[in-house]
């Protein structure tokens, strides 16, 4: 059987989880995300119970890394759970839990690939139960990792309550020739679905492998170089979810390695219909 890109990700990931965290830009990249979640929890939209309705609220932090969402946004749900296919990265959220006081019970980290044709169990075992009914599942900085970003999408949603939210975080498609050289920020302006159906117009497409060095470690791991804003509506609109939202970062990131140059963070939400 033929190495799978899920492979190659848990491969490479395996091992560079003991020293990409080290890398300022990620760090960097990984504040502005932070402060970007912290400051916008209403965008968001959570729907989290009120009054007497005690039920227990649900985060799953998909392609978890060290858990910078869950590291942000822990202190909403009562349960974070990180789900990854490196079991590297899986010990760096264990040790974000154990920084952050969590304990198992609060936040908690499994090996597994829940996109795949076929799901197999996750490591140690979760029950059906356990893997559904969140008020928030998000996937940051991964979704370029994935080969099938349509059934992922979809995979994700189903793991929502009615009424949950689906995050994505990554970066967003540029389209160089309307910019100026020395451009430093972009506005953010957060876009509806509505409008989604307005602009088909403006859709850029880019090949998958465009700005990757072929050179670089990593670049083997990556299936999409970036997403459009349309491109992301349409995903959450074929996962079954509605009111999305879009935004773009108010500034650009310097990413060395497989790509290099100048990236936009995206955020973008919706909600399972």
């Amino acid at each position: 059987m033929s190495e799978t890109l899920a492979d190659k990700n848990q491969a490479y990931w395996n091992h560079a989880s003991h020293f990409v965290f080290k890398d300022k830009w990620i760090g960097d990249i990984q504040y502005q995300i932070s402060e970007f979640l912290t400051d916008n929890i209403d965008w968001i939209g959570v729907r989290l119970p009120t009054g007497d309705n005690e039920r227990q609220t649900k985060l799953m932090d998909y392609a978890c890394g060290n858990g910078i969402v869950s590291r942000s946004l822990h202190h909403l749900f009562s349960k974070c759970i990180g789900i990854d296919l490196s079991d590297g990265m899986l010990d760096e959220y264990r040790a974000t839990a154990a920084e952050l006081g969590l304990d198992n019970s609060r936040m908690s980290a499994v090996q597994g690939n829940l996109l795949a044709p076929t799901v197999t169990p996750t490591t140690p075992p979760l029950s059906k139960e356990e893997l559904d009914g969140f008020d928030l599942v998000a996937i940051c900085m991964a979704l370029h990792h994935v080969e099938d970003i349509a059934l992922a999408t979809k995979r994700l949603a189903e793991r929502l309550r009615p009424g949950g939210v689906l995050l994505i975080i990554d970066w967003a498609a540029r389209d160089l020739s309307d910019e100026p050289e020395q451009q430093a920020s972009v506005q953010i302006t957060p876009s509806s679905s509505e409008d989604h159906h307005n602009h088909h117009h403006h859709q850029h497409h880019h090949h998958m492998h465009d700005g990757i060095n072929p050179k670089h470690p990593a670049a083997h791991t990556i299936s999409h170089n970036n997403f459009s804003r349309d491109q992301i509506l349409s995903l959450f609109e074929q996962a079954g979810c509605g009111e999305s939202q879009f935004v773009l970062a108010d500034r650009l990131s310097p990413v060395p390695g497989a790509r290099g140059g100048q990236m936009q963070l995206f955020w973008a939400r919706a909600t399972k219909l």
